[in-house]
């Protein structure tokens, strides 16, 4: 299968570093000293599960990549728009875009650009980093994708994908329900995401103060009523096991929104935090606490070097 991977950052990288050693024909889209690093070098990928280095084709330019059967597109949020209108060149008749990236509506932008019959939504659990130009390191024991149709159709095409990850030793779930797989993602990723970068806070402090872990739950039940205000079946005791499994997370852990923001790199607040304000105008469900806290991060947003 010939893959483009659109946005070659940790999870880019090393999603596409594992289907390249597995011999599928894999060009990473890439930039800066970590592409030049790519070029010189090849990937390097180290993993718990295993480490390894191979040479991976790698661009700046999708024109470069040739036409592909799949894109993997895993740019930032904020850069939906512009890194869609670049990979067209890449685009055919059968290609197949699949986002896997944080938010719940991107997939709606994606196929604005290239066509809803293009766009497979997924999500992705894995906790990765470029240690070095040319070098993701990966942690922990997830490292899993989930994906599906947005008509929730088990299609030949979804199928074939499947069995291009699996083969590639990727944890892989095809869904006939992406909308509630991307939802229970986020609705941890947003109310997480939000609590730890307006408090500047990794969890341990946040749990052991009162109102900041009053704020966290109220921002968990906004995204959960927008949820299925939105018609996802989100089950009724989805906020308590967030909250349980937050509770139960080591006391220094950081959402990556918050390395961003002390790193003042731009934030994917508008997916996150600001998602749930939009969705929540849509659909008249109140959304305080979250448009609390979006106004607060948009300061930062403007001024990043203010931490």
């Amino acid at each position: 299968m010939k893959i483009v991977v659109m946005g070659a950052g940790a999870v880019g990288a090393y999603f596409g570093g594992m289907l390249a050693k597995a011999g599928e024909d894999v060009c990473l889209i890439a930039r800066g000293a970590h592409l030049q690093a790519l070029w010189e070098k090849g990937l390097v990928v180290d993993s718990e599960a295993e480490k390894f280095q191979i040479p991976i084709r790698a661009s700046a330019d999708p024109v470069d990549a040739g036409i592909a059967d799949l894109v993997l597109f895993c740019v930032k949020s904020y850069d939906t728009v512009e890194a869609a209108r670049q990979m067209m060149p890449v685009i055919g008749p059968e290609t197949v875009v699949l986002s896997l990236q944080n938010g719940v509506d991107n997939e709606e932008v994606l196929a604005e650009l290239v066509g809803a019959e293009k766009v497979m939504a997924g999500l992705c659990y894995v906790q990765a980093h470029i240690a070095a130009p040319g070098v993701v390191r990966q942690a922990g024991d997830r490292r899993d994708i989930i994906f599906g149709e947005l008509s929730g159709e088990i299609s030949p095409r979804a199928c074939q994908i499947l069995a291009v990850f699996q083969k590639a030793g990727i944890n892989v779930e095809l869904t006939a329900d992406i909308k509630l797989a991307v939802w229970r993602k986020f609705l941890f990723i947003s109310a997480f995401s939000s609590i730890t970068s307006v408090t500047r806070s990794s969890v341990g402090p946040i749990r052991q103060t009162a109102e900041a872990w009053d704020l966290y739950r109220q921002l968990l039940q906004e995204a959960y009523r927008v949820a299925l205000a939105m018609g996802v079946n989100l089950p009724e005791d989805a906020v308590d096991k967030t909250m349980a499994f937050t509770a139960s997370m080591p006391d220094m852990f950081k959402s990556s929104l918050l390395r961003d923001l002390e790193q003042g790199k731009r934030l994917e607040i508008d997916a996150l935090c600001g998602a749930v304000v939009r969705l929540g105008e849509r659909t008249g469900v109140p959304t305080p606490a979250s448009r609390f806290v979006y106004s607060v991060l948009k300061v930062a947003q403007v001024r990043p070097s203010l931490h």
